[in-house]
């Protein structure tokens, strides 16, 4: 997930430094994942502001303190250095992880990375030498370009060839795109809980006063639509769905819409038992398909929470759709052909 992109370049905007700090290698345990990631800068106010993390603890801190010296130097910095979190930090970890800083001062620093197109599996290229060298290439022309080779499994890595050290990172959105009928309580509530979580929403709704609490920003784009089953058959393939408007007409030709095509990567709808044994036995008599309708995912929500408040049925949902986006990780994992070097 590369989010932290577009703040980067708000902030450059605005004329404030920033410094990145990643995770480039993980080796045993450790409390995040490679490419994790979490930018610092200090505001008008001469107050320290982050966004992200990369795991909190003695780690985070330490890491914070290199990138607050990194913006007293006043100049564009990389740097790597590793930690043994046992040893070193005392965190129970014990895992060796090592970290990457960036000092950005300037948007024209940026640029490469917002114009990049995030779907054509491109790798960027940090030299580790002091020259600020910056490649941003597919894989073959990586390879054209005599750069080591960066075959790995998750979203950054080191790599050294001869005298040369570079961190390398995938250039990539894996945000599930995910389209969210219902702009009411638990929509409104879902939102809120995924706002940090790896989802691009699609936000449709009939009533267009209850959109106009909504911005759209780079996660969420707002989409008032009389019919939203119209909108539902629009959607790309194997976008994922939650139905959950104010109304079940319009949640029964949603589903209606989405079974139909039968394109869908996740559909869920809210609702009870008997909602659900009601809307299974309709859009059977009105030509949906029983593994179409198997597919369908209601009532929605981990099991074990049974409250009724808008937030606590936010937090099942959004369970329940972090347990897809694995269950689709390890599937893509065992597919041939897929390497997990």
């Amino acid at each position: 997930m590369n989010d932290w992109i577009a703040l980067l370049a708000e902030r450059l905007k605005a004329g404030t430094p920033v410094v990145r700090m990643a995770v480039a290698t993980v080796r045993g345990s450790a409390p995040r994942e490679a490419g994790a990631t979490l930018l610092f800068w200090i505001d008008a106010q001469g107050q320290t502001q982050i966004h992200g993390s990369i795991g909190g603890g003695h780690l985070e801190a330490r890491a914070m303190e290199i990138a607050s010296h990194l913006l007293q130097l006043k100049e564009q910095q990389r740097r790597i250095e590793r930690f043994t979190l046992g040893a070193t930090l005392g965190q129970c970890c014990g895992g060796v992880v090592e970290l990457y800083w960036e000092r950005f001062d300037q948007l024209a620093q940026v640029q490469p990375l917002v114009q990049a197109d995030l779907h054509a599996g491109l790798l960027r290229y940090c030299a580790l030498d002091g020259s600020g060298a910056e490649i941003i290439a597919d894989a073959h022309t990586a390879r054209e370009a005599g750069l080591p080779a960066a075959s790995f499994a998750g979203a950054a890595c080191l790599r050294r060839q001869d005298e040369s050290s570079y961190f390398i990172e995938r250039l990539t959105d894996d945000s599930t795109a995910l389209w969210l009928y219902g702009a009411g309580h638990v929509g409104k509530a879902l939102l809120q809980v995924l706002s940090g979580l790896p989802f691009h929403i699609s936000l449709v709704d009939s009533r267009a006063e209850l959109l106009g609490e909504f911005s759209a920003n780079a996660k969420l784009s707002v989409l008032h639509a009389e019919e939203p089953n119209y909108a539902a058959a629009a959607a790309p393939a194997g976008a994922w769905h939650l139905v959950m408007t104010h109304s079940h007409d319009q949640d029964l030709q949603i589903c209606e819409a989405l079974l139909s095509a039968n394109q869908f990567g996740f559909l869920g709808l809210i609702g009870s038992a008997t909602k659900d044994a009601r809307f299974r036995h309709r859009l059977l008599q009105k030509g949906c398909t029983a593994s179409a309708l198997a597919r369908m995912q209601s009532p929605i929500g981990v099991e074990g929470i049974h409250s009724k408040l808008p937030a606590a049925i936010a937090v099942a949902v959004a369970a329940q759709l972090l347990q897809q986006r694995e269950i689709a990780a390890l599937a893509d994992l065992a597919q041939p052909g897929v390497s997990t070097s």
